[in-house]
């Protein structure tokens, strides 16, 4: 028989899943980049979340919980189609499957941005989208991947590094290449 305290942080995780699914639809959807396949993860994940809440010992660790369960089910689906991660440099933006408004609301810079972190290596694509969209720290981070935190700084790291690369406007790198050439 399950005690009080069990029952208790059991209601409070049901109470707190809603207000979650977006956050895991955003990430299987970041992962994925299939609205249908998306949904399912994020269906299952909350199934799942819902069906083993008291495996759950801390509920304020729900967010990482939940993101760890899409990140695996995406794993366990790759696994089973034979796939290593469908890469986002396979998908054509247009197959984004945004709204009309929302794809006029685009910016250049952020189309910039997302072209460039779609060109990122899967872990760098990832430890950067759960820091910078998710708002996770580096142990939550390193949680939902089951990667250390130095693999989490260091593909953080290379990321960032590689996203200022690619998004340095062109004049500035060809001025910083012919003044480091007249010297």
């Amino acid at each position: 028989m399950h005690s009080l305290a069990t029952l208790r942080k059991a209601h409070e995780v049901h109470d707190q899943l809603p207000d979650q699914l977006l956050r895991v639809y955003r990430f299987a959807m970041h992962l994925c980049r299939d609205q249908h396949l998306a949904e399912d993860l994020a269906q299952e994940a909350m199934f799942r979340a819902m069906r083993q809440r008291d495996s759950l010992h801390e509920p304020r660790a729900l967010q990482v919980w939940l993101l760890r369960i899409v990140e695996n089910l995406w794993r366990d689906w790759c696994r089973c189609h034979g796939k290593r991660g469908v890469s986002m440099l396979q998908c054509d933006p247009a197959d984004a499957q945004l709204e009309p408004v929302e794809q006029l609301s685009l910016s250049d810079e952020v189309e910039r941005a997302v072209a460039a972190m779609n060109q990122l290596p899967e872990r760098q694509r990832v430890v950067l989208h759960l820091i910078a969209c998710e708002e996770l720290s580096i142990a939550e981070t390193s949680e939902v991947l089951q990667i250390t935190r130095q693999a989490v700084r260091s593909s953080l790291s290379l990321a960032r590094a590689q996203m200022r690369r690619m998004l340095m406007p062109p004049a500035a790198t060809n001025t910083e290449y012919s003044s480091g050439q007249e010297q």
